[in-house]
């Protein structure tokens, strides 16, 4: 009887122990481990966790810091190393803390997981610049703190209060056409105004989603090649999927249909919106069978990962923030809003083709969000 009791309270250990194991191996964060350490497993060094393998800033390095109000109310901070020349921008858009989203693999996300993502695409940070905007104090705040981690050139942080009437975080897949436009009208002019500001001498832009988890190897310098050796490659994406969704991006697209490439009378703008819904070509049957040297134009691009050659901005090129496509002198267009119309903004600009990444490129997003 009592080896049976004491065997049953092993067992209870034992289980207990496991219990309490796998709970921490899954939502273990330490908020401010350099580079992240989203998971006890990850922090243990055993998978997820990326180390910084180029040259960081000498410690007698003089950084500058500021802070200040610019003149439209935005709250302003920059943490630059000075005489750095960066070549690359990347580009964040954050409304809070619940932006960078939560995964499989952990908690809620934050800064310091997207910093870890930063290091795994082996890039020089020190050739590099980071621009995040958001629209909370709180975030601001935490930014701030982590601007040190990563040697990065310059890292600017802007915080605008949120005046949009768009979707929130948690229903901004609510698929009403009006609902979206105007969601994606706002998020069109939050990329202008962050890009716009951010964007100094660099030669490459890249926008990320605060919510991506993982990229392939060297997806970064893929692009950067692509647009350095291909001189119509100004605008390039990538495949985006979910763990139990292939094609989670359905902003990038190709048209399919000739008849939509030609004038759409204006009461055929319904019947030529779900015709392109019913015949446009995906990213997964664009790139299916292709090789990882290949790129393949697009119509329109999605945002989780898009990278802009710096000079088409400097031509003039912008997020539309109206269906731009069909626009006359009295009303806008049936589609082409944000990201879904850059390319057709593109068009006529020296480089202004926009293209996927072929073979096996791809981004992941998180799997809640």
């Amino acid at each position: 009887m009592i080896t049976q009791r004491r065997s049953a309270v092993r067992l209870a250990t034992i289980a207990a122990i496991i219990v309490l194991f796998l709970f921490l191996s899954s939502v273990f964060e330490p908020r401010k481990t350099a580079y992240s350490c989203r998971t006890l497993w990850s922090c243990l060094g055993f998978g997820g966790r990326h180390r910084y393998t180029h040259a960081a800033i000498p410690d007698d390095t003089e950084i500058h810091v500021k802070e200040n109000v610019l003149r439209d109310g935005t709250l302003y901070f920059e943490h630059r190393i000075p005489h750095a020349d960066p070549a690359i921008l990347f580009l964040v858009l954050n409304k809070d803390g619940a932006s960078w989203s939560s995964d499989f693999r952990s908690g809620q996300r934050g800064i310091y997981d997207f910093q870890d993502l930063l290091v795994s695409t082996e890039l020089n940070l020190t050739n590099a610049a980071l621009a995040i905007m958001t629209a909370s104090a709180e975030e601001f705040e935490t930014l701030k703190a982590a601007s040190d981690r990563l040697p990065f050139a310059r890292t600017s942080i802007f915080y605008r209060k949120d005046t949009s009437t768009g979707l929130s975080y948690e229903n901004r897949h609510n698929h009403s056409p009006e609902a979206q436009l105007e969601r994606r009208s706002a998020i069109a002019t939050m990329r202008n105004y962050l890009m716009l500001r951010a964007l100094e001498d660099e030669l490459h832009l890249v926008w990320l989603d605060a919510d991506v988890v993982e990229l392939s190897p060297r997806i970064i310098q893929t692009m950067l090649r692509h647009s350095t050796d291909n001189r119509e490659a100004g605008i390039i994406t990538a495949e985006c999927h979910q763990n139990q969704m292939d094609n989670y991006d359905k902003n990038a697209w190709k048209v399919n249909s000739p008849d939509l490439k030609g004038t759409i009378g204006d009461g055929d703008r319904a019947t030529a919106v779900q015709s392109l819904v019913d015949t446009r070509l995906m990213i997964p049957d664009l790139i299916k069978d292709t090789k990882d040297s290949e790129i393949i134009p697009l119509d329109s691009v999605g945002g989780t990962l898009l990278y802009i050659r710096a000079d088409l901005v400097r031509q003039g090129l912008t997020f539309p923030h109206v269906n731009v496509v069909g626009t006359t002198w009295n009303q806008f267009g049936w589609i082409g809003v944000e990201t879904e119309g850059i390319c057709y903004m593109a068009k006529g600009l020296e480089g202004g083709g926009c293209f996927v990444l072929g073979g096996h490129h791809h981004i992941r997003h998180t799997d809640w969000g």
